[in-house]
């Protein structure tokens, strides 16, 4: 099956890269192997390496990291008794939510979509077994929780590992952007959103999924604060190292999108009934909402 390449451009000086990866105007090389195209620079890479030595620890002693290529294949599908069953559910509602209303259904032609922090690649497989054509870009690539992993599916997609700060695309080459669960990574969002929206097509469409999503500033910060306090509790690490805010807000995309001519639209995931009843006495136990999921679809 052939699988559409985009036109790739340097990542730091945006120069035009010839066919043997380098590029012509600053002369930086880079490479594919392990069928990833590596569009991490050495800066860059060592900059988050302290973060994502962190984030393989806790992955892996919270049970993320699976050995096995039938668990990738399934996704977002997990067994019953799976430990993670329930967070899965919501992302499987998310991700009902984000064909319903951001990708058309494939009796129309196929897209060009971005999976910009594709983790493990579940969600370029399911959009690329659906007839797209897909990249999926993720500064970590571990076999096991990062673009590694992408070998174990049977559709073929485009894996890059490249910084979404850091995009290695000619613009307007797609139809959509998704942040898949990653959008809080980022430290500026709307610088991070901007590149995003340098890469559509003029009638192209973002959509951020399951970001923890708060009406207010604050209680995103407490939410973080929480996340630290347990994981340097739990795991014994430390200072907790986070690249970015750690969550958005409704009226800060509103008006992060809408500067870059966009107007979006929030589709909540209420995730399963056992879930949706614990949030309430979620709020009493922490003294504030806890975070919203879903999908924001801004065109």
């Amino acid at each position: 099956m052939a699988v559409w390449v985009p036109r790739f451009a340097c990542p730091e000086c945006r120069g035009e890269i010839d066919s043997r990866l380098r590029c012509l105007a600053c002369g930086a090389p880079f490479e594919r192997h392990d069928d990833l195209f590596r569009f991490l620079s050495s800066p860059r890479a060592n900059e988050v390496e302290p973060f994502q030595q962190q984030y393989r620890t806790v992955r892996q002693r919270e049970g993320y990291r699976r050995p096995s290529p039938d668990f990738y294949r399934m996704l977002p599908a997990v067994p019953r008794g799976d430990r993670h069953a329930g967070e899965w559910r919501i992302r499987s509602e998310s991700y009902a939510h984000l064909l319903q209303h951001a990708i058309p259904d494939g009796r129309r032609a196929p897209l060009r979509i971005l999976d910009l922090g594709a983790g493990n690649g579940w969600l370029s497989h399911r959009l690329a077994a659906c007839g797209h054509s897909v990249v999926a870009v993720d500064r970590l690539d571990d076999e096991t929780d990062g673009l590694g992993a992408c070998r174990h599916y049977p559709v073929p997609f485009v894996a890059v590992q490249a910084d979404f700060d850091a995009l290695p695309f000619e613009p307007s080459q797609f139809d959509r952007v998704v942040f898949n669960s990653s959008l809080h990574y980022s430290a500026n969002p709307a610088e991070t959103l901007a590149h995003a929206r340098r890469m559509l097509t003029p009638s192209g469409v973002i959509a951020v999924v399951d970001s923890p999503m708060f009406a207010n500033e604050a209680d995103g910060e407490a939410m973080v604060a929480d996340q630290s306090h347990r994981i340097e509790t739990d795991h014994g690490l430390g200072r907790v190292i986070r690249p970015g805010i750690g969550f958005v807000t409704f009226a800060g995309l509103e008006r992060m999108t809408g500067s870059l001519g966009l107007q979006g639209r929030f589709f909540r995931t209420h995730g399963p009934i056992g879930w949706r009843l614990r949030r309430p006495l979620a709020r009493l136990k922490l003294g504030r909402p806890p975070a919203a999921f879903g999908v924001w679809v801004a065109r």
